[in-house]
């Protein structure tokens, strides 16, 4: 393991792992809130919105990002449209993730007993204020366990902004050993820059937990 060679080259991977960190901070972004959409579409009591959710969940958990990813970078052009490689990662990433999150919401919306929800509309409460201020909030807390999963995936995920030479971290590795032909000193590297991220990642939602607890 040669130290220097690390040292001498940390610049350039910290640049990759700073494309690393916006890409991720913009795909968690928009999976958040593009997971409410989905939610809502899957719990919705209309049919054919609901059919439209669980559609999109279904082609969203079954094809790969890699080929969304290539979907959305080589076949838009078509359509008139030509996003960036990184606009076309953070969209995939987006998309992909927002069905995994709007199921997890779905599932601790559902979680929570319907005689929570019975019980405020007795009270006198709107449908929108039961959902806001009774289950919402029972919801989050169970939900936050796979969601800091599913954040720690899309950190990972990030790496395959580098088939379409996105600078991210694993493209600055590849870059790296194209010059040097140093493989293990360059990505063991690199696994410990996503390891810290990761880590970064469930610590934070550890210390959110622990914050609010679920209450039984």
């Amino acid at each position: 393991m040669d130290l220097a060679f690390i040292r001498t080259n940390a610049p350039l991977l910290l640049e990759g792992a700073a494309m690393t960190v916006a890409l991720a901070i913009l795909a968690l972004l928009g999976a958040t809130l593009g997971g409410v959409v989905v939610a809502g579409l899957t719990t919705g009591r209309l049919r054919p919105l609901r059919w439209l959710g669980n559609t999109f969940v279904e082609l969203m958990r079954n094809t790969p990002i890699l080929v969304q990813i290539f979907v959305l970078y080589f076949g838009m052009p078509a359509l008139g449209l030509r996003p960036s490689a990184f606009a076309s990662t953070v969209l995939a990433l987006s998309l992909q993730n927002s069905a995994y999150i709007g199921e997890i919401y779905r599932a601790g919306l559902e979680s929570v007993h319907p005689r929570q929800r019975e019980a405020a509309l007795a009270l006198g409460m709107l449908p929108r204020t039961a959902l806001r201020t009774i289950i919402a909030p029972q919801a989050f807390r169970r939900i936050l366990p796979p969601l800091g999963n599913q954040f720690i995936i899309i950190v990972k995920d990030t790496s395959v902004a580098s088939t379409i030479a996105v600078a991210e971290l694993t493209q600055a590795g590849k870059l790296l050993l194209d010059r040097s032909a140093a493989p293990y000193e360059t990505f063991a590297t690199v696994a410990l820059f996503y390891l810290a991220m990761s880590a970064a990642v469930a610590g934070l939602l550890k210390l959110v937990t622990l914050r609010y607890p679920v209450r039984v």
